[in-house]
């Protein structure tokens, strides 16, 4: 496992959890080098799409909202994504560049199914990603995963405040064994 990467418990749980509900529109926010990305595409619905979002090393020094040094390492790279090119499920999956504080998401509100939240890890962009995915999902049944729950103070803190203090994040679960957060959002 690179450093960057998911430890191989949590890909397993991301995977069987796709493998399992079989998603046909995926939204990762943080790419890194695409690994989880791959993943993704290789277990979700035969049709299925993949758009993941990855700040550029370019705007590491001008994001919307405060990151930390942890972060920085990992936006602190040549290019994201480059175990995507050249691999057979490279074609379900759509890179897109930006900082998700301000990157127009408009165009997917509503479409997808399923959700990793992965970026930045300050509180800030916890509490600002949790709100775009909710809005990716929309009226949908599907699954909103948080990467770094427990292992981060940022992700850890927004997420206990949501499930804390509004109905619809109340479903929150930690997966044991794991810094993974999910919500299960079950539509009539």
């Amino acid at each position: 496992m690179k450093d960057g990467n998911m430890p191989h418990l949590d890909l397993l749980a991301v995977n069987s959890l796709v493998a399992y509900h079989q998603p046909e529109a995926i939204f990762e926010i943080g790419t890194f080098d695409g690994r989880t990305a791959l993943n993704m595409a290789a277990n979700s619905h035969p049709g299925g799409v993949v758009c993941t979002l990855d700040l550029p090393r370019a705007g590491i020094d001008s994001t919307a909202l405060p990151i930390d040094a942890f972060d920085r390492a990992y936006v602190d790279k040549k290019s994201s994504g480059d175990r995507i090119a050249g691999h057979d499920c490279a074609s379900k999956i759509t890179q897109l560049s930006g900082d998700s504080a301000i990157f127009d998401f408009s165009p997917y509100f509503g479409k997808m199914q399923f959700v990793l939240v992965d970026g930045a890890h300050t509180y800030e962009y916890a509490m600002n990603d949790s709100a775009i995915a909710r809005n990716l999902i929309g009226e949908n049944k599907g699954i909103i995963l948080w990467h770094d729950y427990g292992n981060c103070e940022g992700v850890t803190r927004a997420l206990n405040q949501l499930y804390t203090n509004a109905e619809f994040w109340r479903g929150i679960r930690w997966i044991k064994g794991t810094s993974l957060a999910c919500l299960v959002i079950e539509r009539c």
